[in-house]
């Protein structure tokens, strides 16, 4: 059996104290029965595979080589492997790094021998977890800063936690004092799921020039499908349908120099249904959607779909004046006897509404008419646009977006601010 070798080792440096978490790569460590730092040995040891063992290191002082016992005999010493004891550092107070006198060695050593000893998915998912641990901090029981002696340092913590928006932190130190349990929060590096997610609905794509570019799906959030499919379902039933546009991914507008805070947030909240634009304002007697109003009248123009297919419930025909665009023009042009189905009820039932009056375009490359927003739940003056955005969004994402800096604005009825 050859010797075993040992070529890196992870942290390399730890307190006087002992207690480092240790993790020991090589070649030939199965059936590791001890591992050195200097002339101690480490107080427990786990072997991972033949290439990694975790240990944790005993108390010492100045420069240990570290080397893994096998029946073989001991590993030779390596420079890349050599664990430097320091002691506690100091935190920008003064006060020293903390580390729970209650959490010994051994216990944090019976732990590990648990985990790796353990083949059950809870265990093995644990063992994920000390080991992400290990790779980012180089530590497990370490805290950044001791604990509270009295109710005023609690209160600065408290302070502290909120300024840096860490709502979860300040949630579960919260349950900490009051002695509960708190809300479950995704470990670090786990994948995390948002409560809402965008949802792939197969779209209208009436016939006509502008159906090649109207997408075979429209992307609707979780939440608001069920409502969606109904207006859709109620305009088939009049004859009509609904062609809706919006990207296939909703990103986060990035943040940093330069950037500048988007008019429409709702979209990023996904809360906006886009009439695709190309269907409308071309032939508005044939178009799927048109912008009407009764014949004779200086009422603004709706957007109405057009109930040209067969119907279960069919709409009354009448009278309409509707609008028709180019790119530099916008005329009124009259339409008898025609059949359409007002969109504003309908997507209103679904909790889409525009503004009021509803945009009125003077050419085609004016699509503001065509987007409807969704407001429900939002209450003015107390929903967040961070509670928002977290509903949707990753927290790394939000982090990097142009949101970052206006987390904590809240809804007044238009916007966030």
């Amino acid at each position: 059996m050859a010797l075993p070798i040992v070529t890196s080792i992870a942290p390399t440096t730890g307190p006087t104290g002992g207690g480092t978490i240790v993790t020991i790569t090589g070649t030939g460590l199965t059936g590791a029965i001890a591992v050195g730092f200097g002339a101690s040995d480490a107080t427990n040891i786990a072997v991972a595979s033949d290439t990694q063992v975790i240990a944790v290191a005993p108390p010492g002082s100045s420069v240990a080589n570290v080397t893994v016992v096998t029946p073989a005999g001991r590993s030779a010493i390596n420079a890349a492997a050599q664990f430097s004891y320091s002691a506690p550092t100091a935190t920008s107070t003064g006060t020293p790094y903390f580390i729970d006198p209650a959490l010994t060695s051994t216990i944090v050593g019976s732990l590990v021998n648990v985990l790796t000893a353990s083949t059950s998915p809870d265990a093995i998912e644990a063992q994920n977890i000390l080991m992400r641990r290990l790779a980012l901090e180089g530590d497990v029981v370490g805290s950044r800063v001791p604990p509270p002696r009295n109710i005023t340092e609690i209160g600065g913590y408290m302070n502290l936690l909120a300024t840096l928006q860490e709502g979860a932190m300040r949630e579960q130190t919260l349950a900490g004092i009051l002695g509960v349990a708190g809300p479950v929060q995704a470990q670090g590096f786990l994948d995390q799921t948002t409560p809402l997610s965008m949802v792939a609905l197969a779209n209208d794509r009436p016939t006509g020039v502008a159906q090649p570019s109207i997408p075979t799906n429209v992307w609707v959030r979780s939440d608001f499908v069920s409502s969606v499919q109904a207006a859709v379902k109620t305009l088939h039933a009049q004859g009509a349908t609904l062609p809706l546009t919006g990207p296939s991914v909703l990103t986060l507008p990035p943040g940093g120099p330069g950037a500048v805070m988007p008019a429409n947030v709702l979209f990023y909240l996904g809360r906006t249904l886009t009439i695709a634009p190309q269907t409308a304002l071309a032939t508005p007697g044939t178009d799927p959607i048109a912008l009407i109003r009764a014949s004779g009248t200086s009422d603004p123009f709706a957007a109405a779909a057009n109930a040209i297919n067969p119907a279960t419930n069919p709409v009354t025909p009448a009278n309409y004046d509707a609008l028709q665009c180019t790119a530099t023009t916008a005329t009124t042009v009259p339409l008898t006897a025609a059949s359409f189905a007002p969109l504003a009820p309908v997507l209103g039932a679904a909790g889409f509404y525009q503004a009021s009056p509803p945009p009125q375009p003077a050419s085609n490359l004016d699509t503001s008419w065509a987007s409807f927003s969704n407001v429900t739940g939002l209450v003015v003056g107390h929903t967040i646009l961070g509670d928002e955005l977290t509903l949707l969004h990753q927290p790394s994402d939000i982090a990097a977006s142009v949101f970052a800096s206006l987390l904590n604005t809240v809804w007044n009825g238009v916007t966030f601010a």
